[in-house]
């Protein structure tokens, strides 16, 4: 039997959803965003295939943001023909799959997502942007807002392993509402707010 539990899917701005599985050490989260050209899931655990009505059949791509996160990408290759992309500088250490697309930050990914590079976790990580919804930012592992990412100090926080956080500085540049983080809840809004009050803050740990 599975050691990880589901919560329900749950629609956390228009068309994009998220739900959680639930992990001893803390909690893993998954994300479908529904765009123009289908839906793109990124970094996704499984899910039944009966949740969320008409969304799941029109899943066309799944992106991982990191080989940690390669999570049940095979699954839904299977289930849904989904094309699976994976960060180049991760592609050797994935276990269950081949990936169909292999992308750096300068490539043009489904969906309108842009890849910015991190590294810092694995060789090969990367943030997604969606500009929809005044911009959704989607962060793997650099960013969480669990105690294991936050100690307690803000409902933000870097990695243990990105500290200093000096490389997230990148990300102010971007335009966003929303964080979406691979553990922990999203921040709705205000988020790059909040990562600039933590960057710039000393809360490098």
């Amino acid at each position: 039997m599975s050691p990880y539990t589901a919560a329900p899917p749950r629609e956390i701005v228009p068309g994009v959803y998220q739900w959680t599985v639930a992990w001893h050490r803390y909690p893993l989260e998954s994300y479908l965003v529904d765009t123009g050209g289908g839906v793109v899931a990124i970094d996704p655990q499984d899910l039944s295939p009966s949740a969320l009505g008409g969304v799941l059949p029109r899943v066309r791509h799944v992106i991982l943001t990191n080989h940690f996160h390669e999570r049940a990408a095979a699954i839904w290759r299977h289930r849904f023909g989904a094309q699976v992309w994976a960060p180049q500088g991760d592609v050797d250490e994935l276990e269950t799959l081949r990936p169909d697309h292999v992308y750096t930050a300068a490539s043009a990914l489904p969906g309108g997502l842009q890849a910015i590079a991190l590294g810092g976790i694995s060789a090969g990580e990367h943030a997604l942007l969606s500009s929809d919804n005044r911009g959704v930012l989607f962060v793997g592992d650099a960013l969480g807002t669990t105690s294991y990412w936050t100690h307690g100090a803000g409902p933000l926080g870097a990695h243990p392993r990105m500290r200093p956080p000096t490389s997230l500085r990148q990300l102010l540049d971007l335009e966003f509402t929303s964080l979406a983080v691979g553990h922990g809840a999203p921040l709705l809004d205000q988020a790059k707010a909040e990562l600039a009050r933590y960057l710039e803050g000393g809360r490098d740990g």
